[in-house]
């Protein structure tokens, strides 16, 4: 019994920073959470409700959204699963509240609830996401507690990463993964230890059944996997065939989902005709390249621009960490050649270039390991002030604003179509970033000087509205819809607490 006190006590405390660095985030993430969500995400929560409610992945009457008629007359999800399992057990915690709530509330108020928990979920990915990432700069590349901090801290609020904790869109789960998959194959390469071997490659597994061209990291993973210095080929041989039948389950998995929905094993929904629009492989390589990495509405590196200094700083990076360094050009590269070729390269209705957000923490990297040289140099602290500023700035704006608001705003005003040559891409002035930076400073000015709010023609409500034309926040619209104000202040004070809390831990922690 002593021996097992000592164990918890011993696995406590050497897990006390990251659990802490967990705290943190999810708790500025949920403050900062607008309790409501209008991503493709909740198609994927409503499978799970009807795993949890009926124990079936179909639907027996035609649905709205992603869904399409499957070759047995039923329907199903168009997008794959991986979402779905993760918002298995919100969906349960929602189905019991609405057996023990119907009693006494209206089944609307039931739903608007259950949707404000649902919310959160996304805001849990992304601190995952922040976590993860602070563990492969302290344990993966030896640096310290401060630096791997203020790196994090870089990483999830001068990024888009902040704007989709509050956004169910499957890349942010993807990312996670993908995140945790990469720490887990530093770590085999640090201990041989095989648990962390096939970690990695659930990870990608349930990456993979979540959004599948996921199948490049799964590649990539295997080259680096190989390209580790081994004493026999007997060892290599047990690595890739431990990895190879960890993921089998996933492609038995994706194999059957696939034959179900569209009554051929190797193609899922999300390859026919019917998403042909988004995801057919025909568009212009040269213009997605360019709109990706330059254009003023849809580049990375207006959305994550201390991405710049990982460019800048990769040689520096693939001269102290060469295999990593190749795993995360590779990758990179590969992920932005892909996505170049989409039809839909710039991501539609979405909030920058989402189908790159799944990259950006291990883009990431060849900064955030030498954010202390950085700092060092006076000309590259400048610059990191100057984009680390830029990031926050245009993050903040979107979260005191609504980018899918703004975006249908937009479209009634004929500044943006779901077209590629659009001004939301092109035109500098019109821009999607300039005109979420003008519409938080709307927001702040309409909140100074009582001014109307925006309203348009397809919105969920006039709530919708006002938070979007003023600040975007839960708490916000809590008291906008007549809730108490001493109550909005016992739901913050916890998160605030916590944040304060966990903050202290993890300053603690350095000295230790």
């Amino acid at each position: 019994m002593n021996n097992l006190v000592s164990d918890w006590r011993k696995f406590y405390s050497s897990n006390l920073l990251y659990f802490s660095i967990f705290v943190f985030f999810w708790a500025l993430f949920a403050l900062t959470n607008s309790g409501v969500d209008s991503s493709e995400g909740l198609f994927h929560y409503k499978v799970a409700v009807q795993i949890i409610k009926h124990g079936q992945l179909g639907f027996d009457t035609p649905q709205d959204g992603i869904f399409q008629i499957a070759p047995n007359g039923r329907t199903y999800a168009g997008h794959e699963i991986g979402n779905t399992l993760f918002l298995l057990p919100t969906a349960l915690i929602n189905v019991i509240l609405e057996n023990i709530l119907s009693r006494f509330i209206s089944q609307e108020t039931i739903e608007k609830f259950q949707q404000f928990i649902l919310s959160f979920q996304a805001g849990i990915y992304v601190s995952l996401t922040a976590t993860i990432f602070l563990a492969i700069l302290r344990i993966g590349f030896s640096k310290a507690v401060i630096s791997s901090l203020l790196a994090t801290l870089c990483l999830a609020l001068t990024t888009y990463l902040w704007t989709y904790s509050r956004n169910l869109f499957d890349g942010v789960l993807s990312t996670t993964l993908l995140t945790s998959a990469f720490f887990l194959i530093l770590r085999y390469r640090q201990t041989n230890n095989l648990k962390f071997l096939v970690g990695c490659f659930i990870c990608l597994g349930f990456a993979f059944i979540t959004r599948i061209t996921m199948i490049l990291a799964i590649g990539v993973s295997f080259a680096y996997l190989l390209s580790l210095n081994r004493s026999s080929i007997a060892t290599r041989l047990r690595e890739i065939s431990l990895a190879t039948f960890t993921l089998i389950p996933f492609f038995i998995w994706q194999s059957w989902y696939n034959y179900l929905r569209t009554g051929i094993f190797y193609k899922s929904p999300v390859q026919t005709d019917v998403y042909a629009g988004n995801n057919a492989l025909d568009g212009n390589i040269f213009v997605g390249i360019s709109g990706l990495l330059f254009s003023p509405g849809k580049s990375i590196f207006i959305y994550a621009p201390l991405l710049i200094l990982s460019v800048i700083l990769f040689k520096k990076f693939y001269q102290e960490y060469k295999k990593e360094a190749i795993y995360i050009a590779t990758i990179t590269i590969l992920w932005l050649l892909l996505h170049a070729k989409l039809r839909n390269w710039y991501g539609a209705a979405g909030w920058g270039p989402r189908h790159l957000l799944t990259i950006v923490p291990i883009a990431f990297l060849p900064f955030a390991v030498n954010i202390e040289f950085v700092l060092q140099k006076t000309a590259l602290r400048i610059a990191t002030i100057f984009l680390a500023s830029f990031g926050f700035i245009l993050a903040l704006s979107s979260i005191i604003s609504n980018w899918h608001f703004r975006m249908v705003y937009a479209l009634e005003r004929g500044i943006a179509t779901l077209e590629v040559n659009n001004d939301f891409i092109w035109n500098f002035w019109q821009s999607q970033p300039i005109d979420m930076i003008s519409g938080a400073y709307g927001n702040i000015m309409r909140i100074l000087t009582h001014a109307p709010i925006i309203t348009i023609k397809d919105t969920y409500s006039e709530a919708n509205e006002y938070a979007s034309s003023t600040i975007n926040l839960w708490s916000n619209s809590l008291l906008y819809a007549g809730v108490p104000w001493y109550l909005v202040v016992v739901l913050v004070t916890p998160l605030l607490i916590l944040m304060f809390v966990s903050a202290r831990t993890i300053l603690r922690s350095q000295y230790e």
